[in-house]
């Protein structure tokens, strides 16, 4: 009996000291549902060798998936360490599966992995979160109790800078801890927002970490380092972070997915980007062209075409996108930016002047003025939802019930709670509810085809 507690022991021990970061699940560069699905494990360890394995739990019992592969990352402050990803193959679509992580031959981790459903589903969504406040452990364990099947966050992912150290104490506890396991059992998926990327370009050696920490689709505009329209990294600063990145630097910035009826366009809207070059926005247009089978479509970025909060008035460099967004058929477009919630009616917008950015840009505005999203929920234009509500400091809460402030065309604004978007999609209707921390609902509507 004392030889099996002290082989226990040991064993437990081993599991706690094995991750920096435990195993949490990513979409991968799968952009389409398959008939058999895969997800992205990944792990972050100390810099030394090991023998680690996966194992995922089908009819037959547990099979082997093949060896995880790792990058290093050594970019201080954190001590060098490595990277792990693993992919969990031929999963039934809509399935939770057990997996587990290995260790010299000892069991170190278990979860369930939510796969890609390919029908009805829960997407949850928000952004501006993980500063380390308590506000964002609340929404995190709310989000949690919503049971999603994807989470969606829009930009701004770790605050201020990052940066791989902050990662470490601000996002990746919060997410995947015991007390709210979500990122282990459901995969994340994002958009870097304006403190993902650098800031002071001398300094931070760690940020760029969303190129390093995530694993998304890589089928966005072909950008190499250094060229224009990709973040910036700069030599003799960011070999570490751009060496860990892979091929995921500069390319991952931008992407698309599909997700059940959905599908997502996800841009990179930072001010180095520039969508009205001929590159970006032919990668655009094809990619919303070869989405007009989806029965829904969604835009995902970080700063909002269309807002009414006080701060960041003049961030509107997006705007001039409306147009085509309109003209392929967007639904919905989600962003961040602005720490708190919003939702305008449907609209249509043809720019008259486009200046520099940081500036405003005038047009004229065509409003659905029937739509309510509960007795007329065909809409004609698109709703533009902020919500960047997910943990940071709220931006302008004085603004909730001052509605002269607003612009015309906005119908919901909730700026002093802060809160998380709900997308429940069906074939043929698409209801959005707005929840705060403590899961009341905040405003609802719901859009059908």
């Amino acid at each position: 009996m004392r030889i099996l507690w002290i082989f226990l022991f040991t064993a437990f021990l081993q599991a706690q000291d094995a991750f920096l970061v435990k195993p949490y699940l990513q979409l991968g560069n799968a952009p389409k549902a398959a008939a058999r699905e895969r997800l992205e494990l990944m792990w972050h360890t100390e810099d030394r060798d090991a023998a680690w394995a996966v194992e995922v739990r089908a009819a037959r019992g547990w099979t082997a998936q093949a060896a995880p592969a790792y990058r290093r990352l050594d970019a201080p402050p954190l001590p060098a360490h490595r990277i792990y990803r693993a992919s969990l193959r031929d999963l039934a679509p809509g399935a939770r599966t057990p997996y587990r992580v290995k260790l010299n031959g000892t069991v170190v981790f278990e979860a369930e992995a939510r796969t890609r459903r390919r029908g009805s589903h829960r997407m949850i969504v928000f952004g501006d979160a993980a500063d380390g406040s308590k506000e964002q452990a609340a929404i995190a364990k709310a989000v949690a109790a919503q049971q999603p099947d994807a989470v969606f966050i829009t930009g701004d992912l770790v605050y201020p800078r990052g940066r791989a150290s902050e990662y470490r104490t601000r996002f990746f506890p919060v997410y995947n801890s015991e007390a709210t396991p979500l990122m282990r059992s459901v995969p994340f998926l994002g958009v870097p927002g304006n403190h993902d990327v650098p800031w002071d370009l001398q300094r931070w050696p760690d940020t760029l970490a969303y190129f390093a920490c995530w694993s998304l689709p890589l089928n966005g505009p072909a950008l190499k380092p250094g060229e224009p329209n990709a973040a910036p990294a700069v030599a003799g600063v960011h070999e570490a972070m751009v060496a860990a990145s892979g091929p995921a630097y500069p390319r991952m910035a931008s992407y698309s997915f599909d997700y059940g009826k959905v599908h997502w366009t996800v841009l990179d809207s930072n001010i180095y980007t520039d969508w009205g070059s001929p590159a970006l926005r032919a990668w655009l247009e094809a990619d919303l062209k070869a989405a007009r089978g989806a029965e829904w479509r969604i835009v995902a970025l970080h700063h909002p075409l269309f807002q009414s909060s006080r701060s960041h008035m003049d961030d509107q460099w997006m705007r001039p996108l409306s147009p085509l967004l309109e003209q392929y058929g967007v639904d919905l477009v989600l962003a961040g930016h602005v720490h708190n919630y919003q939702r305008t009616a449907p609209l249509r917008f043809k720019p008259a002047k486009v200046g520099p950015r940081g500036k405003p840009v005038a047009g004229t505005f065509i409003v659905d003025e029937t739509f309510d999203g509960k007795t007329a929920t065909r809409a004609k234009g698109i709703l533009h939802i902020v919500t960047g509500a997910g943990g940071a400091e709220l931006y302008d809460p004085w603004q909730t019930d001052a509605r002269a402030s607003w612009q015309p065309w906005t119908r919901a604004f909730v700026s002093d709670k802060h809160s998380f978007t709900v997308l429940d999609v069906e074939a043929k209707s698409l209801k959005l509810r707005q929840l705060d921390a403590e899961g009341r609902e905040l405003d609802a509507v719901t859009l059908t085809k």
